[in-house]
């Protein structure tokens, strides 16, 4: 998978509520994990993730979710 240049992507564990919405626009990039809250599967996603990334940050109440 081609690597995308621009984004790291990241969750702050510290706001992250576990609303799981980035996890229903991209489960190919977010997993719930056993606290609650979301993890990032991939950090350095593909250039194919940009809208899936865009829209699950969008959608995130807290905006724990930086690329």
């Amino acid at each position: 998978m081609e690597k995308n240049n621009g984004y790291k992507l990241k969750i702050d564990p510290e706001i992250c509520q576990g609303t799981a919405y980035c996890v229903r626009v991209a489960p190919d990039l977010f997993r719930v994990n056993q606290g609650a809250t979301v993890d990032v599967i991939e950090s350095n996603p593909a250039p194919e993730y940009e809208e899936q990334i865009l829209e699950a940050a969008t959608l995130c109440p807290t905006r724990a979710i930086t690329y």
